[in-house]
C-alpha cells in the first residue's frame, strides 16, 4: 500500500490517478471477499470438493475380505464420482483418500515408487487397472468364473439362487452372451421339481423365468406344508396312543402267534395249534383243553368221564312185506365235546335250531 501513499504535492498536481489507483484497489478486495466460489472453482474445475465427496458417504477399503469386495468397492466409488463430475486426478486423489488398513499401506508405497521413477498415477483407468491387479487378481477371477459354471440351486431358495447366478455372472459373461441363454443355463440347473415345472413353457426371459419358477416354488411349500400338517393332525388323534385294539399294527405279533382279530376281541392265531383262541396257548402249555388243568389230557379228563354216556341198546324194526323181518344194525350217536370238536381238524361245528315251533 506503499505505492498508493502519495504526497500532497501528487495529489495536487495529479488528483484523479490517485484516486483511480485507490479505488482500483478497493475493488478488487471487495470483488475478492464477494466471490470466493469463483477461486475454489478454478482449482478443482471439472467437478466437486472433497466436502461434497464425503457427503456422499463413500465407502471404505481395507485390503481384507473376499477378492469380490476389491471390485465392488471400485464400483461404488465410481458411481459417486460419476455424480460429482470429478476430472481423472480428482478420482484418483478422492478415492484413494477412501483407503485403509493394508489397502492404504500398499497405495502409499505404489505412488512411492512411481513418483520417484517419474510415473506418477494421474489417470484413473491406469488406477482400477494397479488395484485390481493387487486385490483381486486374474487367478481369483478365473476361480469365480468356475463358481458360476458349475452353479446349481442346491439348497438355496429360487431368489437365493437367482442372486448368486447375477453375482457371479459378471465374472463369465462369456458363457451367457445374450438372455437366452442367461435363462436356458438358470433353468437347467433348478431343483428337479422346479425344472420339470418351468421347461415346458420355453421361457427364454431371465426375469421371467425367475418369476416362474418362485411361483411353483411356493405351490410345492404349501403342498409340503399341508401333508405335514396331516401327518401331524393322525398323529396327534384320539387313537395315536394306544397299543391295544383295532389302531394297533396289523402284524404285530406275540408269543403265541399273529392277531387276527382286531377291536375289543382280543383273538389270535396261535402258530403252535393253529387255531384262533384267547389267552395262552393250552397245547404249548401242557394243559388240558377241556379243563385248563395239567397233568392230563383231553381224553383223560375227568370231565369227559362224568359227561359220558352208555351207547342206546340195538332195536329191531319191521319191514312192511308180510312176515319178513331183519336185523337192523345199532344206531350209533357221536358226541362231541367242544374241546374234542376243536381238537380234531375234520370236524364241521356250527349252530342250528331244530324243532322251532
Amino acid at each position: 500500500m506503499s505505492d498508493l501513499n502519495v504526497n500532497e504535492n501528487e495529489r495536487g498536481a495529479n488528483p484523479s490517478a490517485s484516486e483511480v489507483l485507490r479505488a482500483a484497489a478497493h475493488q478488487l478486495i471487495d470483488d475478492l471477499a464477494q466471490n470466493p466460489v469463483g477461486r475454489q472453482r478454478n482449482s478443482n474445475e471439472g467437478g466437486g470438493n472433497i466436502e461434497q465427496f464425503n457427503r456422499m458417504h463413500p465407502p471404505s477399503f481395507d485390503g481384507k475380505g473376499e477378492p469380490t469386495l476389491a471390485e465392488d468397492w471400485v464400483q461404488d466409488i465410481e458411481e459417486i464420482l460419476r455424480v460429482l463430475t470429478c476430472t481423472d486426478e480428482q478420482k484418483v486423489a478422492y478415492a484413494t483418500f477412501k483407503l485403509t488398513g493394508e489397502a492404504k499401506r500398499w497405495w502409499i508405497s505404489e505412488r512411492t515408487i512411481r513418483e520417484a521413477g517419474g510415473t506418477e498415477i494421474v489417470n484413473w483407468p491406469h488406477f482400477k487397472q494397479i488395484f485390481l491387479e493387487r486385490f483381486f487378481p486374474s487367478s481369483a477371477r478365473e476361480d469365480k468364473a468356475m463358481e458360476f459354471a458349475t452353479l446349481v440351486q442346491g439348497s438355496m431358495t429360487v431368489h437365493q439362487y437367482a442372486a448368486r447366478f447375477i453375482e457371479l455372472s459378471r465374472f463369465a459373461a462369456y458363457l451367457i452372451p445374450d438372455e437366452e441363454k442367461k435363462a436356458r443355463k438358470f433353468e437347467q440347473w433348478l431343483n428337479e421339481k422346479l425344472y420339470e415345472r418351468v421347461v415346458g413353457f420355453q421361457i427364454r426371459n431371465f426375469s421371467e423365468l425367475v418369476d416362474k419358477a418362485t411361483v411353483f416354488e411356493q405351490r410345492l411349500q404349501r403342498s409340503a406344508a399341508l401333508h405335514d400338517q396331516k401327518k401331524r393332525t393322525i398323529s396327534s388323534g384320539p387313537h395315536s396312543g394306544l397299543d391295544q385294539g383295532a389302531w394297533k399294527k396289523r402284524n404285530e405279533g406275540s408269543s403265541s402267534g399273529k392277531r387276527m382279530v382286531q377291536g375289543t376281541q382280543q383273538a389270535y392265531q396261535c402258530r403252535t395249534c393253529n387255531r384262533v383262541h384267547t389267552g395262552v396257548c393250552r397245547k404249548e402249555a401242557g394243559l388240558c383243553y377241556r379243563c385248563g388243568r395239567s397233568g392230563h389230557y383231553l381224553r383223560d379228563c375227568p370231565l369227559r368221564l362224568d359227561n359220558s354216556r352208555p351207547p342206546p341198546p340195538p332195536r329191531i324194526e319191521g319191514t312192511a312185506r308180510g312176515n319178513m323181518q331183519r336185523t337192523t344194525a345199532p344206531a350209533r350217536v357221536f358226541a362231541l365235546t367242544p374241546g374234542e370238536a376243536e381238537d380234531r381238524n375234520d370236524v364241521i361245528t356250527g349252530m342250528t335250531s331244530l324243532l322251532c315251533f
